[in-house]
């Protein structure tokens, strides 16, 4: 189950909240390294995730149809608290995501861990795993698109561990062969092993199912190309914020993987 992944949760939710509580005025309208997003809007963000277990605020009755577009779909949110001042976005992020996480742990228990929902545009995951996926996004969102370096934020965070950085990478190899469909599985010319190192580390090898003809992935080197990174750097390239190029060692045929590793953006 995801235990793992609730501690990791909890740990990036107050390291954000210690952090935002620094923020200036400026900080706070600051350009995020998330694209269109100001440091407030990824906090909006975050927080109507928080309250989405909890009360979600209802979508305003002329709200048009939803983008297909996934990422876009977040716009909309963030837009509903754009009156907001950064105060109230603060303390809905402390108040609901605190909330959630006494609600996390009832998810890890059977028979409502295994139950399988739909994530739309992402696949389907079974319940325990909303926490890795949560835990994906704090740290994503703290570390690679608030702080620096690529972030606007400067300030010392704690580097951190294997128990936090295993749930984030156990939720972008849950999702790489669902997230993207037919465009990530045409990319893949040869099984490629994805080698990660330092926190979060492990070996696994993405290749074709011969009888879905889908995306899998297992354990092991098992593939014609292995592709080295730390597993940090991994979520900043396996989600497109960085080229894969400036942080991965490639022992193989990289005319093989390259078309792949390009290709892959894991939300």
């Amino acid at each position: 189950m995801s235990k793992q992944a609730v501690a990791a949760l909890e740990a990036f939710h107050h390291r954000i909240v210690d952090v935002a509580k620094t923020f200036s005025d400026a900080e706070w309208i600051a350009p995020s390294a998330c694209a269109g997003w100001r440091v407030r809007d990824v906090i909006s963000h975050l927080a109507d995730g928080a309250r989405f277990l909890v009360d979600p605020l209802p979508d305003p009755p002329e709200l048009e149809p939803l983008p297909s577009d996934r990422e876009r779909q977040h716009d909309i949110h963030v837009d509903m608290r754009s009156g907001w001042t950064t105060a109230e976005v603060l303390e809905e992020f402390e108040h609901f995501g605190a909330e959630r996480l006494t609600r996390l742990p009832g998810l890890q228990e059977e028979p409502l861990a295994s139950t399988e929902i739909e994530v739309p545009g992402l696949g389907t995951y079974p319940i325990h795993a909303g926490a890795n996926g949560w835990a994906f996004d704090h740290f994503s969102h703290l570390y690679l698109d608030l702080t620096a370096p690529r972030g606007p934020i400067e300030r010392d965070l704690p580097p951190v561990t294997d128990d936090e950085m295993d749930p984030v990478i156990e939720w972008m190899f849950m999702g790489l062969p669902q997230m993207q469909g037919p465009e990530l599985e045409e990319a893949l010319h040869a099984p490629v092993t994805i080698n990660l190192t330092g926190p979060g580390g492990g070996t696994r090898t993405v290749s074709r199912s011969e009888e879905s003809g889908g995306l899998v992935v297992t354990e092991g080197d098992d593939g014609e190309v292995t592709v080295t990174s730390a597993a940090t750097d991994f979520v900043a390239w396996g989600t497109g914020r960085t080229p894969w190029r400036s942080s991965c060692e490639v022992d193989g045929d990289v005319r093989l993987v390259g078309e792949f590793l390009s290709t892959l953006s894991i939300i």
